[in-house]
Order: C-alpha cells, then structure tokens, then sequence
C-alpha cells in the first residue's frame, strides 16, 4: 500500500477532508488553528486556500456552490464571492447561556441532508458541548445529543441506516441506528486502549466499515461493521485528524494531519493519500 504526500502544506492542526467535484476531484479541508480553508485539485494539481475569521472547526461544500462553515464564533453559508450568511447559532437550541465558552468542532451531511454538527470546549474540557443539526434548509437548529465533549468521526453506513460517532474522550467508536428523525438506540462498537492514541475523524467506505485516524498513535485504523480491525496503516507523523474517500472511483483515502505536538517531524502536518483497497463513499453536499 503506497503512501504519498498530497500537499506540502503544513497545517497546524489539518481537519475535515472532503471531496466533491467533478470525479470527487476538488479535496478540501481545514486548519483549524491557523484559521484557514485549503484545497487541491487531485488531476490539475492547482491550489487554493482563504482564510476564515476565527478557528474553523469545519468546512463543506454545497450542493450550488459554496461553502458551509463552521467558526468559533456560529456557523455560515460562505458564497463564491466570500461574502458570509449566518446559520442559526446553538444557543437557539438551548434553554439558557452556556457555563463554558465553545465552538464548532466537526461536522457531516446526514443522507436526508441535514448537516450533523458538534461542538467543543475551547481548552477540550470534558462534556462541555453538544451534537446538533441544521435542518435541510439551514433555517432550524435542534439539540441531538449532550453532554458530550468532542464530537468527531462522523459518518453513515451506505444504507443509511446506522450513524457512527465518536466522543474522542471516551475512547470508543459509538453507533446508533438512524433514520430522519434523528439518532437512537446508542451502542459502543469499539473501545479503544489509551496505548492506541485518541480516536480523532474519520468516514465510511463503501462496505459500511469505518476509518479513524489516532490523535498521538501514528496510525489509521479501519472497523468492519462488526467492530473487527480489519486494517491498520501506519503513518510517517504522530497526530492523524481525519480522513476522506476521493477520486474518480473513491478509492484515494486522503488523511489530513497536525504539526503541533510532533517535536522537528517535517511531514507533520502535512496531508497524505494512499489506495486502501475499499472504496469510499461520495461527500453529500449540504443544500
């Protein structure tokens, strides 16, 4: 399995992967920390980025255009031109203020096209935020899940039936079965050792397994629907964030990465491809 850098450019804490485009082509993903969109195209090779006003804690493509972000500060529909509408804030979906201060973490379009999206304490303290969704049209918020701490690997079987999450804090890859009326039926899939590093992002493939990438574990592992490790692929840097399918037949694995806490490591950082031998799935794009 032949690993490769996609782009050289060194994130400090790279997030949220995406595909969408002609052939899945058009890759983007975050810098959460340097407050900055990226993105490259896998067949001409061309790149661009622009910078967000606040910590980014995520950034999808729409289906007209655009991007839907997620600030420190509330989430937006970024238009072509830059200019930024404001999405409901989470405090529409609570009974009072918050007792810490939080933003936006990692995100996903549900199948019905609702945007899934939590949130996280600045510092990670624990249960501080929540799991909420957009509706459709971006015009209601509801509450899905609290307390939790930090939301990431988000994701649907290609059935669409069953939602995979994991609270990073609790160590543990989460399922629930899914239908358009939310979430339910929580279970623990996979708990994971603290020798294995902290379950950051992830996706599903085609076959309903599930790929995380290991905060401080060098690796990315994949989980059949079962629970079963079927592969771990080693990584060249110590902090993986997060991963996506992509390409013409989605079989390119594209794994974003941080080049904090990672010592003089030069790869760190930076954001790598490889073919793990499964397909993935498209990107749904938010409405």
């Amino acid at each position: 399995m032949k690993l490769e850098i996609f782009d050289e450019r060194r994130c400090t804490l790279g997030e949220g992967p995406t595909s969408s485009g002609l052939k899945n082509s058009h890759v983007m993903w975050i810098d959460i920390l340097s407050y900055k969109v990226l993105w490259r195209d896998i067949h001409s090779g061309e790149i661009g980025s622009f910078d967000t006003p606040a910590e980014v804690g995520f950034a999808l493509p729409r289906e007209n255009s655009g991007v839907v972000l997620g600030h420190a500060s509330g989430a937006t529909l970024r238009e072509v031109d830059g200019t930024e509408n404001p999405l409901p804030s989470w405090l529409e979906a609570e009974s009072g203020p918050l007792a810490i201060p939080v933003r936006w973490n990692d995100a996903k379009v549900a199948p019905n096209g609702e945007l899934f999206a939590g949130t996280m304490a600045f510092d990670g303290a624990k249960d501080a935020g929540s799991l909420y969704k957009f509706s459709r049209d971006g015009k209601t918020i509801t509450k899905l899940l609290a307390p939790v701490s930090i939301s990431n690997a988000l994701d649907w079987t290609p059935d669409g039936t069953t939602f995979y999450y994991v609270d990073t804090l609790t160590m543990q890859l989460d399922k629930f079965d899914y239908a358009d009326s939310g979430i339910t039926n929580r279970r623990t899939l996979v708990k994971f050792d603290e020798s294995d590093g902290m379950p950051d992002g992830g996706c599903s493939d085609s076959e309903g397994g599930m790929w995380i990438g290991f905060w401080g574990g060098s690796h990315i592992r994949r989980y059949d629907s079962t629970g079963k490790k079927t592969h771990e692929i080693k990584m060249p840097v110590k902090n993986i964030t997060s991963c996506a399918f992509a390409g013409k037949n989605l079989d390119m694995l594209i794994v974003t990465t941080a080049s904090t806490d990672d010592g003089d490591n030069p790869n760190s950082g930076m954001t790598f491809v490889l073919e793990p031998g499964i397909k993935g799935n498209k990107t749904v794009l938010f409405n």
